[in-house]
């Protein structure tokens, strides 16, 4: 049971066993009974451990001191394609006071108040989110939603969503060239997925059949069971909650009541920040010991080439002054303190992990690259300038000992050691220019199917060639 699940269940146990020790005792004593609370209807996700609506009701019921109380109501849309929609015609018909959705929903309905927040590459991180959230930013794209017939609430925190690969790892633009990614509904989605060069199809929630990929996160695909590659350094977009209001039923509210729902969904952001951190790390550790999930990290030159082939979404999101002035202030808070990401996950568990052990490592991979890719990871230009225009080479890892073929002939040996996702190389003399006998170069390794990849350890000196792109296994 997840840590927002217990609190639930002890949460249900709890108004049980007050409503038992009320008992009546103020009917006997002739006492007076108390004011009947404001209980107002929130409908949300069938699963509401989902979303940030328990923080909310429990903020709403301290700060009123008890006289407003939010009763969660399931939306029973799960098997909808389109259900936040559907939950926004809800609240507008009057059908619950509240409902909670996520916010990228909203500019298939006209609304585009939240494109900031959910351009892509851009928040990358759950501080950075945080950061926007708790800021006047978050106050402006709410007051976007009046455009819908509805109120603007809270602005919630959601896991950020990493690209989830099934048929093959997404790391750069040329794994999304044709590709068919899953998505929810959200207009910008499909347009930044369509600036990769990939198709963007809206999937039935938990059903992933007939993609390549998906825009996804652990809890999800621990929740769903899902089987793939999980690109843990590249950050899509974030999905962020929004709460709102039927207009007739906030006018309703004394002034005081509106403020307390407002106040209500800036505290709830803290704890269920903390909750997505718990969910996260609990998910990644069950999937990872299911042997679901193979984590990937993209190389520097794939991400760079992702933001520069978004480029064009951003020259039309800025076409809008609103929007222009938004991602400003976003850029600002992110590039105040850059290191906002914590350290990246990894698969701990040697149960079916491809990251466990050195068996998944050995053999021999057929790996290619340019002039431009090696410049691209790193390589000074003048050294680079040395190398081919396009190098093919062969690189086997067997019994501890590493070996590079370039053109027919070994170019570099050494010894390589293994210690969960983290390899070790120290090249044998001579060694090509650029590397130093006896110096220790490590990395994080990956394997998915036949495919391997190498990422930057921490500060740790790197072997570029094995950065430039994945490797694929000739046996």
């Amino acid at each position: 049971m997840s840590a927002r699940a217990a609190l639930a269940a002890f949460g249900v146990a709890l108004v049980f066993v007050a409503a038992a020790c009320a008992g009546g005792e103020g009917d006997k004593a002739g006492g007076e009974q108390q004011a009947q609370p404001l209980v107002l209807t929130l409908e949300s996700e069938d699963d509401r451990s989902l979303t940030g609506a328990p923080e909310f009701a429990e903020a709403v019921e301290r700060l009123s001191e008890g006289s407003m109380r939010i009763e969660l109501v399931p939306a029973g849309r799960s098997t909808e394609i389109e259900w936040e929609k559907g939950v926004v015609e809800d609240i507008r018909g009057g059908k619950a006071q509240l409902g909670i959705g996520d916010a990228r929903v909203w500019d298939t309905i006209g609304v585009k108040s939240f494109q900031a927040l959910l351009a892509p590459f851009l928040v990358d991180s759950l501080e950075l989110e945080r950061r926007v959230l708790e800021s006047q930013l978050a106050t402006r794209m709410l007051e976007g939603v009046e455009q819908a017939g509805v109120v603007g609430i809270a602005l919630l925190p959601g896991p950020v969503r990493n690209p989830f690969g099934l048929s093959h790892p997404l790391l750069g633009p040329d794994d999304y060239r044709g590709a068919t990614i899953g998505v929810r509904p959200g207009g910008l989605m499909r347009t930044a997925l369509r600036a990769l060069g990939a198709g963007a199809k809206v999937y039935v929630p938990g059903v992933l059949s007939g993609l390549d990929g998906a825009e996804s996160n652990p809890k999800a695909i621990d929740y769903n069971s899902w089987e793939g590659a999980l690109t843990i350094n590249v950050v899509l977009w974030p999905k962020p909650y929004t709460i709102f209001m039927n207009r007739d039923a906030f006018d309703a509210l004394t002034s005081e009541q509106q403020e307390i729902l407002r106040d209500a969904g800036r505290e709830a952001i803290a704890p269920e920040l903390e909750e997505l951190v718990s969910d996260s790390a609990e998910a990644l550790s069950d999937a990872c010991a299911r042997g679901a999930l193979t984590l990937v990290s993209a190389s520097a030159a794939d991400r760079a080439a992702l933001r520069e082939a978004v480029q064009p979404v951003y020259e039309e999101l800025e076409s809008d002054p609103e929007t222009k002035e938004l991602i400003s202030e976003i850029t600002e808070m992110r590039s105040a303190e850059p290191a906002l990401a914590s350290p990246l996950p990894r698969c701990r568990s040697a149960h079916g992990s491809a990251n466990a052990g050195a068996t998944a490592l050995e053999g021999r991979w057929k790996l290619t690259f340019t002039r431009a890719e090696l410049i691209a990871v790193g390589v000074p230009e003048k050294l680079a300038k040395n190398a081919p225009e396009i190098v093919k080479a062969i690189v086997e890892f067997a019994n501890g000992r590493y070996t590079g073929i370039a053109n027919g002939r070994v170019v570099v040996k050494g010894k390589y050691t293994v210690s969960g996702d983290v390899m070790s190389l120290v090249f044998d003399a001579p060694v090509p220019a650029g590397y130093i006998v006896g110096n220790v170069y490590r990395h994080r390794w990956s394997v998915y199917r036949d495919t391997l990849t190498f990422s930057r350890f921490a500060d740790s000196d790197a072997d570029f060639v094995l950065l430039t792109n994945p490797l694929t296994r000739i046996r």
